[in-house]
């Protein structure tokens, strides 16, 4: 066994579809050498159907709910890095996809790096997801450490090391990364690392709109101008005519598709995303605008966002600003 392969789990209910095609893909874990750990926090019964089908192709054990995480996911994570056997821990979502050969490369950089962050991208792609392709690619040209992946590597001691990251927030697949970097970890944004990313069905990805934009709230500036772009248009109407509407329309879906065409020459995005997601922006756009009032209407309704059975009301976390720049500086000097 080379690396544990962490992954934490929770269902409201059995879908034995689901958990035979992850017993396949633990098969191909365990040929490839790693420990499989899935830290499950689904419900008593559904947690004991989980564990009848999977048997020995992992370790299957319960979340530990003392670490107190208010995110249950990040309760699985404590718990897993507390009982993994091994040095190497590779932690991704149940919708992740390594091949024998990422898992190798991503093991290798552990080497010489405290963390690893790949990128992720998505196969198949039904048109919904070609949307949340398009909005990676906007990620991977406008931010200089690429799209937020559903996964990362990471070194135990490191972990240790680090202590404990604000496992209240919505956004933890980035706030870990961030949290790693305040402590001083060596961090490897491998930009042309791809793994692969099993998009949602159309009724989860329909679940998912108002979280994703709750989860940026904390970015004000993200925020504010999605919050900008239905007023700008009714505006338009209201003293210019419909004529200026889609002019302006027009404007913004062209700069957002040149915006996504840079994501998709950076590196080698190319020959992992297909170029008619580059056409799918300007229609990112507008749903994550609708999507923000959708995320607004919890916040002043409900003072929060429900996830895994409970309302977190922070989309990131107290490490997102200053591990942020950290991680901007450590970048910034090894490019230069």
């Amino acid at each position: 066994m080379r690396c544990t392969y962490l992954l934490p789990f929770w269902r409201a209910q059995f879908s034995a579809c689901a958990i035979e095609e992850l017993a396949g893909y633990f098969r191909l874990l365990r040929s490839a050498g790693c420990e499989v750990l899935v830290v499950d926090g689904s419900p008593p019964a559904v947690f004991s159907r989980n564990g009848e089908t999977w048997g020995s192709l992992c370790d299957h054990v319960e979340v530990d709910r003392t670490f107190g995480c208010l995110n249950d996911k990040v309760n699985g994570i404590q718990t897993g890095v507390s009982l993994s056997r091994h040095e190497k821990i590779i932690l991704a979502d149940d919708d992740i996809r390594y091949t024998p050969e990422s898992l190798c490369r991503v093991i290798q950089l552990l080497d010489s790096f405290d963390v690893v962050r790949p990128q992720n991208f998505l196969a198949p792609l039904p048109w919904w997801a070609r949307l949340e392709a398009a909005r990676m690619l906007t990620n991977r040209a406008t931010l200089r450490a690429g799209d937020y992946p559903g996964t990362c590597a990471f070194l135990r001691q490191s972990m240790l090391v680090a202590g404990p990251y604000d496992g209240d927030v919505l956004f933890d697949n980035e706030e870990i990364i961030r949290h790693f970097a305040q402590s001083g970890a060596r961090i490897r944004y491998a930009l042309d690392l791809f793994v692969r990313k099993v998009p949602p069905s159309f009724r989860k990805w329909i679940e998912q709109r108002p979280r994703q934009a709750y989860e940026d709230f904390g970015l004000r500036a993200k925020t504010a101008f999605f919050l900008a772009v239905l007023p700008l248009l009714l505006g338009c109407i209201f003293f210019f005519g419909a004529r200026s509407a889609l002019v302006c329309l027009a404007g913004l879906s062209l700069l957002s598709m040149a915006v996504a065409l840079r994501g998709w020459m950076r590196g080698r995005a190319r020959e992992r995303f297909a170029f008619s997601a580059i056409l799918f922006a300007p229609l990112w756009i507008c749903e994550r605008a609708l999507s923000t009032y959708w995320a607004l209407y919890w916040f002043f309704v409900r003072g929060g966002y429900p996830f895994g059975g409970r309302l977190l009301s922070k989309g990131i976390g107290r490490d997102w600003r200053t591990g942020g720049r950290i991680a901007a500086e450590s970048m910034r000097k090894r490019a230069a």
